[in-house]
């Protein structure tokens, strides 16, 4: 069990960027067990509650995450992160990092007092079961949802890599979980908004050699992106499956695979870490891109320069983005 001093009596748990399911229940089971250290800690994200289906999770489960400002940032005696690691924040002014717990693979720039880092994990929500069964605390059936949904999202339904410790943390859950809010929040998938977006990508999409890409432009939030990519990838034949979108300033490239024998993090890494922050697991990965951090000239409003830079960027790391390189660039006189 995490041990704390008493000085520190105002822990905050953060989740990087937009909470997803995985980040929420993690971030509420440490709170779980922060609380019971005898802490009252807090919940807080860097950017917005995006896709309806986190929303109706925050909702159904009653999860208290706030979005947290600078102010909240210093006013924290301690800050934990859940789902994320320090350089994951590089546009937040962080002022301190003690407790790291994540499934992504190690990217520490910025050493903290507890670090547990297990990139062969499925979730951070079986990283998180694990302390709830070694604290000994109550698992309630609103946090053996949280758990078991943040573990079924990031294991793509449990059809990703799953070690053997994701899948004990599973079986263990399965039976404590209330299957109805996890059906609900399930059905919140998507929006009337998000719809329009599924419909600009089959529009926009390009199929070549494999894999598809839809460069949406301007989108509300980064979650767009991610529910058109989990969406192409179910198509027949698609090995990779890219979506891009502008949000503000920043370019996201977001990857999806079919899991044989592809690395999706790694591909984002080997394409766009010098210009941007990118990483992920095997079968999925994403890309963000400051506008100044393009190359000169590229205007983030130039829909065919962002998709030659973005492929361009692929087939440069991997051959297999080549065919679709060469198709865009035939194509850019249309």
């Amino acid at each position: 069990m995490l041990e704390l001093s008493s000085h520190s009596v105002s822990p905050l748990i953060l989740i990087y960027g937009n909470p997803d399911p995985d980040a929420l229940a993690s971030a509420l089971a440490l709170k779980t067990i922060l609380d019971k250290s005898g802490c009252t800690a807090s919940v807080g994200y860097t950017g917005v509650v995006g896709r309806p289906e986190n929303a109706s999770m925050i909702r159904h489960l009653h999860i208290p995450a706030r979005p947290a400002g600078d102010a909240v940032l210093r006013g924290a005696d301690l800050i934990a992160m859940v789902d994320a690691q320090p350089q994951f924040f590089a546009d937040v002014d962080l002022p301190r990092c003690d407790i790291v717990i994540d499934h992504h693979p190690m990217k520490m720039g910025r050493p903290a007092a507890l670090t547990d880092i297990r990139p062969n994990y499925a979730a951070t929500s079986s990283i998180m079961t694990e302390y709830m069964r070694a604290a000994g605390v109550k698992l309630t059936p609103r946090l053996a949802s949280a758990l078991y949904y943040g573990i079924k999202v990031d294991s793509r339904h449990f059809m990703g890599d799953l070690s053997p410790w994701d899948v004990e943390a599973i079986r263990w859950l399965r039976s404590k979980a209330d299957r109805d809010i996890v059906k609900r929040i399930e059905f919140s998938q998507f929006s009337d908004e998000a719809l329009e977006y599924f419909s600009m990508a089959l529009v926009r999409r390009r199929f070549v050699g494999g894999v598809i890409f839809a460069h949406l432009g301007p989108v509300p939030f980064t979650d767009v992106c991610v529910q058109v990519a989990d969406f192409l990838i179910r198509v027949e034949h698609v090995s990779w499956a890219l979506v891009t979108g502008v949000v503000g300033n920043t370019l996201v490239v977001v990857f999806r695979n079919d899991g044989m024998k592809k690395d999706a993090g790694k591909l984002a890494r080997d394409a766009f870490d010098r210009v941007g922050s990118a990483g992920g697991h095997k079968s999925m990965g994403r890309a963000e891109i400051n506008q100044s951090s393009l190359p000169e000239g590229l205007l983030l409003t130039d829909n065919r320069g962002v998709e030659r830079f973005v492929i361009g960027s692929l087939a440069d790391a991997d051959p297999a983005f080549k065919p679709l390189s060469r198709s865009i660039g035939k194509s850019r006189g249309r």
